[in-house]
């Protein structure tokens, strides 16, 4: 369902919401707005533009890595389940 610059915003959003749910939509918003493929740079200049610290957001992504990829195959059997396809 998701590409490598697809997969990587989604990282990073879900790493933003598990420092701070209430940024999680700023990211959103933000990535939503952002025209080109996502890649670490890119990332990194909308974690800061919605005021979250790289090193927090570093932290999260490091520590909470397992987390996040359950989170992401969740979504993925979910999608799977109801035969849903794309972005």
């Amino acid at each position: 369902l998701l590409g490598e610059s697809s997969l990587k915003a989604v990282r990073a959003a879900l790493a933003i919401h598990l420092i701070n749910p209430s940024k999680y939509l700023e990211f959103y918003y933000a990535a939503l707005n952002h025209k080109r493929q996502f890649n670490d740079e890119s990332i990194l200049s909308i974690v800061k533009s919605i005021e979250v610290s790289e090193e927090d957001f570093k932290n999260s992504l490091s520590k909470n890595s397992d987390t996040i990829d359950k989170m992401i195959e969740s979504t993925r059997d979910l999608a799977n389940k109801l035969n849903i396809r794309g972005t």
